[in-house]
């Protein structure tokens, strides 16, 4: 049973592994936390998780969601603040009644919500709760309170030394945690030396990944390409190459290997190969050519997806991009499938290429029922998929991963 808590509100938590999700309907809103020792003060700058120093501690963020190992927090560590921020360098940014963001906090099966009083003063950062030691016990509070300097004037406040030379507000850089920022896993100067062609695609993934908080995350990204006899329309205009030099540049944000698995399927598994850094130029067509026509059936091509990664040995989840354009045969056994896998470290993101009457079933995939955790997202690309921007399609790739990522380390689907 979910408790509601009114502002100024507390209640006790179990020790153990806490999540603070923050919701923030029509914002696009970072998130942070603060470890405060018993003067209110960060112990030093690398006390600021957020997405460019993800982790500290046993506090670990993932796109909205806060997670807390309250037993590896350091004893220095008194309060953990929880905090929302716009930047207000953009027009018009900040919090008001239509945005106020709520927060949702679960811990080993407690459930707490807080919906703070709308912020009316043109807040554009907040700390909406903390976490916080009282007699050797762990508690939250509901504390919704608001500044109008953004996430930089906060962070100040509370002795985080803030590099004054970045010109972006929102972008900090705590001076003591430059050397521990996490990275993507293959370097700028490396995508320019081994694929000059795919820069552009590496710098918007790289932000995509940034706006989600998970710079620093792995993944080994997977592509599996719908060769059905409706699809020759993408095969023939080059929509099928720049999907996969787009999967090819999310890749090396969250790999380091330079190679992306490629399954192509129609009514089975026509063909495994990959894309890779130092072969790509060409490479669809190069492999389709050879390949027939034939219907559509998504659980072999998934089946191929899931044997190849547990082959494989990896440790880091995987982020697989399942394009169609059309409904499958084998709804059952999709659905089926899905569920099963729902307890395996993959994330199924789902593309849908033509009419979205003809997707009604990739819309279904985001209620199905019995699962460990919510494994697939979808989005609809239309009918002229390249008409869209590289950075919007990696927003929309992006949308769920980070709240999968979430839930899937609190249920243990990963570490």
């Amino acid at each position: 049973m979910s408790v509601t808590l009114p502002k100024g509100g507390n209640a006790p938590l179990r020790s153990g592994r806490c999540g603070v999700t923050i919701v923030a309907p029509g914002a696009a809103i970072d998130v942070c936390a603060v470890l405060l020792s018993q003067d209110g003060k960060v112990r030093n700058d690398d006390d600021l998780v957020f997405y460019n120093h993800p982790a500290q501690d046993g506090v670990v963020l993932s796109g909205r969601t806060i997670a807390a190992d309250l037993h590896a927090v350091p004893a220095a560590v008194e309060r953990i603040a929880i905090v929302a921020s716009i930047d207000p360098a953009l027009p018009g940014a900040h919090f008001s009644a239509d945005n106020s963001p709520q927060v949702v906090i679960e811990c080993l099966g407690e459930q707490f919500g807080f919906d703070p009083p709308p912020f009316t003063h043109r807040e554009t950062a907040a700390v909406l709760v903390e976490i916080y030691r009282r007699e050797g016990a762990w508690k939250v509070r509901a504390v919704g309170q608001g500044w109008d300097t953004g996430l930089r004037g906060l962070a100040t406040d509370f002795g985080v030394v803030v590099d004054d030379a970045d010109s972006a507000p929102q972008t900090l850089t705590p001076s003591s945690a430059v050397s521990s920022v996490p990275a993507s896993a293959m370097s700028l100067e490396k995508i320019q030396r081994a694929a000059p062609g795919l820069v552009n695609l590496y710098k918007a993934a790289h932000v995509s990944l940034a706006k989600s908080g998970i710079i620093g995350q792995r993944a080994a990204v997977y592509l599996v390409l719908d060769h059905s006899a409706s699809m020759g329309r993408f095969y023939r205009d080059g929509t099928m190459q720049h999907l996969a030099e787009q999967a090819l540049g999310l890749s090396a944000n969250l790999d380091d290997d330079g190679t992306v698995p490629l399954v192509f399927f129609s009514g089975g598994v026509d063909l495994v190969a990959d894309i890779r850094l130092d072969n790509y130029r060409g490479r669809i067509d190069h492999l389709h050519r050879s390949l027939g026509w034939g219907g559509t059936r998504y659980a072999p091509a998934m089946q191929s997806v899931i044997d190849h990664y547990q082959a494989s040995g990896s440790s880091d989840p995987a982020f697989v991009i399942f394009q169609t354009d059309g409904e499958p045969s084998d709804r059952k056994d999709t659905r089926e499938l899905i569920r099963r896998a729902s307890a395996l470290p993959i994330f199924w993101q789902f593309v849908g290429f033509g009419l979205s009457r003809d997707l009604r079933f990739l819309r279904s995939l985001d209620t199905l029922d019995r699962r460990t955790v919510d494994n697939a997202g979808h989005f609809a690309a239309g009918q002229r998929p390249t008409g869209r921007s590289d950075a919007d399609l990696y927003d929309r790739l992006m949308k769920e991963f980070p709240d999968w990522l979430s839930a899937a380390r609190m249920r243990g689907v990963i570490l």
